[in-house]
C-alpha cells in the first residue's frame, strides 16, 4: 500500500505551480535587471531567465578555453554544497558574481536560487583569468559587452536574493497547503472505494451463498410439495368413496368425521399446490399457455365455482360485466387461479350478509381490468406495499383469526404481470378492499420472442396452445 500523503516528500515543482513560478522569477528579473535561476533539489533546472549577459558570456564561448571554465563555473554554482540558510558568493573567472541561496521548507530542501550573473560595483578592469583565456581576446569589446551587465553591490544582491527566497518559500507554503488539501480528499475518496470493494465483495459472496440456500429452498419445497400431494391426493380419494358409501354404511358421525378429513385435506392439498407455485415462479420454471378465452364467460364460470361457499356463508355474489369486451389471449388455468384467489381471499375477509361483486371492464391502452371488490374488513394503509410478497400477513399473530400461508396474492402478482398487466388495490379498514387486474389483450411480444428481454422480475417460458 503506497505511503499517507502526510508521509510523502514533495518537490520545489510538486509545491509551486510552473506557470505562477516562472511569472515571479521574470517579474523580479525584470526589477533588478539581473538574470534568475531556479533549480530543485536534484538539480534539475526549473527557471532560466537571463538578464543583459547575453552578448558578453557569447563571446567567452567562443574561446576553447572560455568555454570549458563557463562550463566548470556553472557546475559549481548549480551543484557545490551551500551550508546554511545565508546566501552564498560565487565568483566568475570573467569578474562576474552569483549569489546563491538555499530553499527550504519545514526542514525539507527544496532547491536553490541564482541570482546572477551581476558585475560587483568594485570591479575596475577585467581580470587577467578572463583576458587570458585565448591569444586574441578583445578586452575592449568584452569590456563594452559587460557594461550590459547590471552592475550592484554585494549586499544589494544578497538581499535582493534572500527576500527573493523568502518568496518562493510563502508560494511552497500556499501549495503545501493546496496540495495537502486535494491529495487528502484524493485519499480519502481513494480509501472510501477500496472500502466500498471490500464490502462489495463481501456482499457479492454473501449473496452468491443466498442465492445458493435459496435454490436448497427452492428445490427442497418443490421435492417436498411434490412428494406430500400423492398421498394426501390418496386421503381425499378414499374419503371421498367412504361418504358415498362405497366402503359400507356410515354413521351420521362417522359420516362428519370422515367430511372434516376430506375438507382439511383439500386445503392442504390448495396449500401444497400453492407453494408449488411459488417455487415454479421463483426458479424461472413457469409456463404460459395461450388461448383465446370470452371474459364475460370466463368472468362468471369463476363466480360460479365460488358460489356454493359464498351461499353458505350468507354473502351476495354478482357480476358486472361491460357490453361488448374484445376477446382475450391468456392463460385460462393461470388467469382463472389469480381470480380464485382473489375471491377466495373476498369470502375470508367478508362477514355474513357482505356483498362481493366480480367485474370486468374496458380500461385505457386496449386493456381489460378484471376487479373483485368486497364489504369486508379491509386492509390497513401501511400494509398495502406489502400484501403482494410472499408468506406475508396482515395479521402475523399465532392466534390469528383467519387462516392461510400468504400466498394467493403473491400468485396473483406474478400470473398477471406474466401476462404483462399490473395488479392495483385500493382499500380502508372497515371498508373493504378493491383488487383490480389490468390486463392486456395479448400478452406483450416481448415475452413471446425467444430470448427478448423481459420487464417480469423472473423469465417465463411461453408458448402458444
Amino acid at each position: 500500500m503506497a505511503p499517507s500523503v502526510l508521509q510523502q516528500e514533495f518537490g520545489l515543482a510538486d509545491l509551486v505551480d510552473a506557470k505562477s513560478l516562472a511569472d515571479v522569477c521574470r517579474s523580479f528579473s525584470e526589477l533588478y535587471r539581473v538574470g534568475l535561476k531556479v533549480f530543485d533539489a536534484h538539480g534539475n533546472k526549473l527557471v532560466d531567465v537571463k538578464v543583459g549577459n547575453g552578448d558578453f558570456c557569447g563571446y567567452i564561448w567562443e574561446k576553447p578555453q572560455g568555454r570549458a571554465q563557463c562550463i566548470a563555473t556553472v557546475g559549481r554554482v548549480k551543484g557545490e554544497p551551500v551550508a546554511g540558510e545565508a546566501p552564498v558568493t560565487f565568483q566568475c573567472f570573467s569578474g562576474c558574481r552569483y549569489v546563491v541561496t538555499t530553499l527550504s521548507y519545514q526542514g525539507d530542501p527544496l532547491g536553490r536560487v541564482v541570482f546572477g550573473p551581476f558585475v560587483p560595483d568594485d570591479l575596475v578592469e577585467l581580470p587577467r583569468t578572463l583576458t587570458g583565456i585565448a591569444p586574441d581576446f578583445d578586452p575592449r569589446r568584452a569590456g563594452e559587452s559587460m557594461r550590459l551587465i547590471r552592475r550592484a553591490p554585494q549586499r544589494t544582491a544578497e538581499q535582493v536574493v534572500r527576500h527573493f527566497g523568502e518568496t518562493l518559500e510563502v508560494l511552497a507554503f500556499q501549495g503545501h497547503k493546496s496540495l495537502l488539501t486535494a491529495r487528502l480528499h484524493i485519499e480519502a475518496v481513494q480509501e472510501s472505494y477500496r472500502e466500498l470493494q471490500e464490502k462489495n465483495r463481501v456482499l457479492e459472496a454473501s449473496l452468491a451463498k443466498l442465492r445458493e440456500l435459496d435454490r436448497m429452498k427452492s428445490n427442497f419445497i418443490g421435492t417436498m410439495s411434490h412428494e406430500l400431494r400423492t398421498p394426501l391426493t390418496s386421503v381425499i380419494g378414499y374419503s371421498e368413496m367412504m361418504l358415498e358409501g362405497l366402503g359400507g354404511p356410515l354413521t351420521q358421525e362417522q359420516k362428519e368425521y370422515v367430511s372434516i378429513i376430506m375438507e382439511k385435506g383439500e386445503n392442504l392439498l390448495q396449500l401444497i399446490t400453492s407453494i408449488l407455485d411459488i417455487t415454479k415462479i421463483e426458479a424461472g420454471r413457469m409456463r404460459l399457455v395461450l388461448s383465446e378465452i370470452e371474459v364475460a364467460q370466463f368472468v362468471a364460470d369463476a363466480a360460479a365455482t365460488v358460489l356454493p361457499q359464498a351461499r353458505k356463508k350468507k354473502i351476495a355474489l354478482s357480476c358486472e360485466v361491460g357490453r361488448d369486451l374484445p376477446r382475450m389471449v391468456v392463460d385460462r388455468e393461470k388467469l382463472r387461479q389469480a381470480l380464485l384467489n382473489l375471491l377466495s381471499n373476498a369470502l375470508k375477509f367478508t362477514p355474513p350478509g357482505g356483498e362481493i361483486v366480480v367485474s370486468a371492464q374496458a380500461a385505457p391502452d386496449d386493456r381489460i381490468a378484471i376487479g373483485v371488490r368486497d364489504t369486508g374488513i379491509g386492509i390497513p394503509e401501511e400494509h398495502l406495499g406489502r400484501i403482494f410478497d410472499v408468506f406475508y400477513q396482515v395479521d402475523g399473530s399465532n392466534t390469528r383469526e383467519y387462516g392461510g400461508a400468504g400466498l394467493g396474492l403473491a400468485i396473483v402478482k406474478s400470473f398477471v404481470e406474466a401476462h404483462g398487466g399490473e395488479v392495483q388495490v385500493r382499500s380502508r379498514p372497515d371498508h373493504g378492499a378493491a383488487f383490480t387486474l389490468l390486463l392486456p389483450r395479448e400478452v406483450p411480444a416481448a415475452t413471446l420472442r425467444a430470448g427478448a428481454p423481459t420487464p417480469l422480475p423472473m423469465a417465463y417460458a411461453v408458448s402458444r396452445s
